[in-house]
């Protein structure tokens, strides 16, 4: 519900391309530019409006998995991610964030020699800040799991992905950041986890 409600807020075109990408994953060079462009727009156009244009930013992520098909056979996970998106105010925030992350195999997969499990995904996130540095995001998504090696047993599972995230901003600028999030996948043979983020982000006002 929180995302129909950012998502209204966009103009009907960068609407449809932020979707276009989330829904599509293999999209092209040309549609990221086309919404780059969009969003640069929007940061001139709304520049008296404190703390509302564009927002970019790279995360490390972690995670330990706590569920579906594959938890028994991996360990901790760790990957990266890079964020574009549009903060409306100082409180309200619509995200498309991307990335990979690579969970390390145990027992049975290790003896068909698939020594690492990979996450690549894609989401639309969605923030709210509330007075102060904290906030929280719901996210949702898609996620690709796959394995390097494991002949016939070689992992490739497509799955809608969902999460919860709450987080905080460690300076007064909220360039640095933390979070905790619970990520579950509904294909088969996916990774349901509990993660841990800390990102970098350049927010409105601090690029101009």
């Amino acid at each position: 519900m929180q995302l129909l409600i950012l998502t209204s807020l966009l103009p009907a075109t960068t609407t449809t391309y932020l979707f276009k990408i989330f829904y599509q994953p293999k999209h092209s060079m040309k549609q990221i530019a086309i919404v780059v462009f969009t969003l640069l727009c929007l940061t001139a156009a709304h520049a008296q409006k404190k703390g509302s244009g564009v927002e970019i930013g790279l995360g490390i992520d972690g995670g330990l998995p706590v569920g579906n098909d594959l938890k028994p056979y991996t360990t901790a996970g760790i990957g990266g991610d890079a964020t574009l998106g549009y903060n409306f105010d100082e409180r309200a925030a619509l995200l498309v964030r991307g990335g990979y992350m690579t969970f390390i195999t145990k027992g049975a997969y290790r003896d068909l020699n698939i020594n690492a499990v990979g996450d690549g995904f894609i989401k639309l996130v969605g923030r709210y800040t509330f007075p102060g540095r904290f906030y929280v995001e719901p996210q949702i998504g898609y996620s690709r799991f796959t394995s390097a090696k494991g002949g016939s047993n070689k992992i490739g599972s497509n799955s809608f992905t969902y999460a919860a995230a709450a987080g905080i901003f460690l300076d007064p600028l909220k360039a640095f950041e933390v979070s905790l999030r619970y990520e579950a996948n509904t294909c088969k043979n996916g990774i349901n986890f509990v993660g841990v983020r800390f990102a970098y982000s350049l927010k409105p006002g601090m690029y101009f």
